[in-house]
């Protein structure tokens, strides 16, 4: 379920606008915008599927773990398919924490990728701090070319530090740019610059609450 169903539901279980608006410490007009297919940022995600979960519309995610245990490995990478893994309301995400990073609906996983220990060392990560998706496009090449498979760490959901990240696009698919803080620090507004290695693409700058963070990039696979 993504954060338009969760809400839609909650407006059954008696919830009006006013009240998730409320709840999420938000304005009615936002929930309106996010009931069409507008996604919120990551924390107010989470509040969403605390709400969610709450009122009985999810299971409690360390149950979610143990039922799809038996279905994958312990060291199983998920890819996620892009296709069924994002759209219009976001990231089908069961779970969201700063420890494990994001842990996804069984059903957007269209296969797993494995990594040997000591490549996951290397980067320093865990295989459930990780997730893979495909690449489409050449706004990064050379440093990702288009098919690749792209690994990122799903905990780091802030540029800090500046570098290749992971993003949810305002079409609901995943794009991957380079961000870099540009307001100073201690600025009330946060803005980041979102540019492409390839120099063919111009780069345009946004205010951090107007991205979605994934993950950072931390390594490809190339065919």
């Amino acid at each position: 379920m993504d954060h338009a169903e969760l809400l839609k539901g909650l407006l059954k279980r008696g919830y009006s606008q006013g009240d998730l608006a409320t709840a999420l410490d938000t304005t009615q007009p936002t929930i309106s915008r996010w009931l069409k297919g507008s996604n919120p940022d990551y924390k107010k995600f989470q509040m969403i599927i605390e709400l969610a979960r709450e009122n009985h519309l999810l299971g409690d995610p360390e149950e979610t773990r143990e039922k799809t245990a038996g279905k994958r490995s312990r060291n199983d990478i998920p890819e996620i398919d892009l296709i069924a893994g994002l759209g219009g309301g976001g990231l089908a995400a069961i779970d969201v924490t700063a420890s494990n990073g994001i842990t996804f609906a069984a059903e957007v996983v269209r296969d797993h990728w494995r990594l040997p220990e000591w490549m996951l060392n290397r980067m320093n990560v865990r295989s459930n701090h990780v997730a893979a998706f495909p690449s489409r496009g050449d706004s990064m090449s050379p440093t990702i070319e288009d098919g690749d498979v792209i690994f990122i760490d799903t905990r780091h959901r802030v540029p800090s530090p500046p570098g290749v990240y992971a993003l949810a696009d305002e079409f609901g698919g995943v794009v991957v740019k380079r961000l870099e803080v540009t307001s100073r620090p201690g600025a009330e507004t946060v803005t980041v610059r979102i540019s492409s290695d390839n120099p063919l693409h111009q780069p345009r700058e946004l205010t951090l609450q107007e991205i979605q963070i994934v993950g950072r990039f931390i390594g490809r696979f190339t065919i």
